[in-house]
């Protein structure tokens, strides 16, 4: 923690202590995140943050199963395209060649394809999104190919991750998010201050 700079320290508390709150029944504006511009200014931080939300996001796939308004071979089909993302990731990652950038780039525009369905409201064009899930895995393989916008991307794909909607609280960060926020502030705590990043923040 010593060579972690307290600003940094700082906003992994804020992250735990919204994460706590949250837990407690209390919700917050989405723009509570944007404190993590600042920890994604790292091109290299911020893909490993970026595989982290999206591993998760895979996992949940499998837990949780699929949503009944989804059908069931589009749902096989979103799984079948999370998985082979974040294993193109973790190769990538891991040995970076200009053949698996290329695939990554192909996974991508496949991922994009999946879901690109557009509907004009008024004076703007709306993506439409059946999947989350999926979304979270395409900006995750952004994050990855443009290091340039990691600071953006990585609240991006955050805000994709934790941002839950419920009649009595809205859009934004409601309990629901919790465990969310918390995958949120454990990369961090983990990046900056190691296994036992909850005990530092006490110090």
């Amino acid at each position: 923690m010593s060579n972690t700079s307290p600003t940094i320290v700082k906003k992994i508390r804020t992250l735990a202590q919204i994460a706590d709150d949250l837990r407690h029944g209390k919700d917050f504006s989405i723009t509570r995140l944007t404190l993590l511009k600042s920890l994604c200014s790292g091109s290299e931080d911020t893909a490993t943050f970026a595989l982290h939300l999206a591993k998760k996001t895979q996992q949940a796939m499998k837990v949780h199963g699929r949503p009944r308004y989804i059908k069931p071979a589009a749902w096989q089909r979103y799984q079948g395209l999370a998985n082979k993302g974040v294993r193109g990731m973790v190769g990538y990652l891991s040995s970076r060649t200009r053949q698996r950038e290329s695939r990554l780039h192909e996974l991508l525009q496949e991922i994009q394809d999946e879901q690109n369905e557009f509907e004009h409201q008024r004076w703007v064009t709306v993506r439409i999104i059946h999947s989350m899930e999926l979304l979270v895995v395409e900006t995750a393989l952004e994050c990855v190919l443009s290091p340039w916008g990691s600071s953006e991307l990585g609240y991006v794909i955050a805000r994709q991750h934790a941002e839950r909607y419920d009649s009595r609280y809205g859009n934004g960060l409601i309990p629901a998010s919790a465990p969310l926020v918390e995958d949120v502030a454990e990369f961090w705590g983990r990046h900056f201050l190691g296994q036992g990043w909850k005990k530092q923040l006490t110090k």
